[in-house]
């Protein structure tokens, strides 16, 4: 007798996403003047996709070292910041073909007396091939497998006055197998996450640089420990200086939409052993 397994496999890798779906734009903004939104959901696929759209509160958290996760079950902070129960997607459901796309309209209808400030939520975009992959687990037995993939980008929506700011009070170092850690601790003010990107360079006791990176942010908490790992293939025993620049821009956000607060610039001195 020939038996079929059913299993279902849901893939969370944004690169697995992307070479499937492209969705657009990856952070939508609406707000008092525009409760009305879109984005648009493209096919890249060879196959038809069905796509389900959601809503989930999160947001990237860092612990003491840098590491950052993101954070789906803060209640607290859903509670102050989420928009998702007022946030509706038109159509929830449906298929796009090969090489086609669908525009999906957002209608923000926010209870009137909440605060001013800015409300996220994520949007989940699922896809499924309309084909399921068949694969022969043993004689006699075969497994029909549907792969889902999942896209997470982020819709902002803005109330009243918004403001933010973020200074450096700390930064540290430490040192593990293969790197030295750079930890510079970020804070945010106002009532509005900060967007933006953090740059380093590192230059040795000559002035000559060793080391240069920068990182794109988005703060929604009040504190946010950000990491740059320096190879220790690139020091040398000595002295160094890390020059640490933090700024509200960045190349995927349009300008108008990020909430502009001045350069903030610190640096501190390393000992490389």
């Amino acid at each position: 007798m020939k038996k079929t397994l059913s299993a279902l496999l849901i893939l969370l890798s944004f690169a697995a996403a992307r070479a499937q779906v492209i969705v657009a734009p990856t952070i939508l903004f609406m707000g008092d003047q525009s409760r009305f939104g879109t984005f648009v959901v493209m096919n890249r696929s060879n196959a038809p996709q069905e796509i389900t759209i959601s809503f989930k509160f999160g947001f990237p958290e860092s612990d003491s070292l840098g590491n950052i996760t993101m954070n789906y079950n803060d209640s607290v902070m859903a509670s102050e910041h989420s928009c998702e129960p007022w946030l509706h997607g038109f159509p929830q459901k449906f298929i796009v073909n090969p090489g086609q796309q669908q525009v999906v309209r957002l209608l923000a209808s926010p209870p009137a007396g909440i605060t001013d400030g800015e409300y996220w939520t994520r949007l989940i975009t699922s896809s499924t091939p309309q084909a399921k992959t068949i694969d022969t687990v043993r004689n006699g037995i075969t497994a029909n497998i549907t792969f889902v993939l999942q896209q997470v980008t982020t819709v902002i929506f803005k109330k009243g006055y918004v403001n933010t700011s973020v200074q450096i009070p700390n930064l540290v170092s430490y040192q593990d197998s293969t790197s030295m850690n750079l930890l510079a601790d970020v804070a945010r003010g106002g009532n509005s996450p900060f967007f933006g990107r953090m740059s380093v360079v590192v230059k040795d006791h000559a002035g000559n640089t060793v080391y240069s990176n920068q990182q794109v942010l988005a703060i929604y908490q009040n504190k946010m420990v950000i990491k740059f790992p320096v190879p220790l293939s690139d020091l040398r025993s000595g002295v160094y200086t890390a020059d640490f620049k933090l700024e509200s821009e960045r190349t995927d956000i349009p300008g108008d939409d990020i909430i502009k607060v001045p350069a903030v610039e610190k640096s501190f001195v390393f000992r490389m052993e």
